[in-house]
């Protein structure tokens, strides 16, 4: 029987990660959704906007707490749900899917390559955008467990 209790996360990890996970995803959606549809008509010609910089910036600093946010989870979180085998292929997912998104953000500004550039900002972009549903995926799962573990307990 999964021990559910063992792998919750307590309360400032669950603020830290919910509120610089959520500025990271809205400001990396803004970011594209400006890069894209955004430009403006300068006076030589389209342009980008003057806010896309901004979010880049808002982007990069949110980064610091959910860095931190992500390694207080290889503490306990990760150790003790590797116990409960019904969340291993989601939490592995997410994890996996972080550690993409962490490293995708690192590369292109360290490639000269510009295709190598542009696929990281393809693969970076796709699974941010995605991330959301892989946590829902996994805190679902947590659910169903959890439901259960007590569906279970009652009936003994």
């Amino acid at each position: 029987m999964p021990n559910t209790r063992s792998a919750k996360l307590v309360r400032w990890q669950i603020w830290l990660l919910t509120i610089s996970g959520s500025i990271l995803w809205l400001s990396g959606a803004a970011w594209l959704l400006l890069h894209y549809y955004g430009q403006v008509q300068g006076e030589f010609g389209v342009e980008s906007n003057t806010l896309e910089p901004w979010f880049l910036r808002l982007h990069g600093l949110v980064l610091i707490p959910a860095l931190l946010g992500f390694g207080s989870l290889m503490v306990a979180h990760i150790p003790k749900g590797w116990k409960d085998k019904s969340q291993r292929i989601a939490g592995i997912a997410l994890t996996a899917v972080t550690g993409v998104l962490i490293v995708s953000g690192y590369l292109p500004y360290y490639l000269g390559i510009e295709w190598m550039r542009d696929w990281t900002s393809l693969i970076r972009w796709t699974l941010g955008l995605a991330l959301p549903a892989v946590f829902v995926w996994h805190y679902v799962g947590r659910s169903v467990a959890k439901s259960k573990v007590h569906a279970k307990s009652r009936e003994v």
